[in-house]
């Protein structure tokens, strides 16, 4: 279900978390579905279960998933919710990097060629 890079610039937590994002969005993983425990996913990819729980909480707090006491952590049944939350998210965030663009003076066709750069780059998607 998940993989880690320790080499990664990005925090382990943070990886789980995309991780999920990602699977979530491609349907990989379903409402309701039951995550792993925090010591059994702590043990599969060796790292610090505090980097687990860590990970959950953020997920937790994103909606991703809920926190059943003395049952676990399961996928959330709002996944419509949480994904359209997500996507309001990036488009907010998408706004805010093309403001600053312009704002540094960028033309049109400047970010248009940054963007479609990155797409041959293998930079996104």
């Amino acid at each position: 279900m998940f993989l880690v890079n320790p080499k990664s610039k990005q925090p382990l937590y943070e990886q789980l978390v995309e991780q999920l994002r990602r699977q979530l969005v491609l349907g990989v993983v379903k409402a309701g579905e039951a995550m792993p425990s925090v010591r059994q996913l702590a043990t599969e990819l060796g790292i610090n279960p505090n980097t687990i729980q860590k990970a959950y909480r953020r997920m937790e707090d994103e909606g991703m998933i809920v926190s059943v006491p003395g049952r676990g952590s399961f996928v959330s049944e709002d996944l419509a919710g949480m994904l359209e939350k997500q996507r309001a998210d990036q488009l907010k965030q998408t706004l805010e990097t093309l403001r600053a663009c312009r704002e540094l003076g960028l033309s049109k066709e400047a970010v248009a060629s940054l963007v479609e750069q990155a797409y041959e780059e293998g930079d996104v998607c």
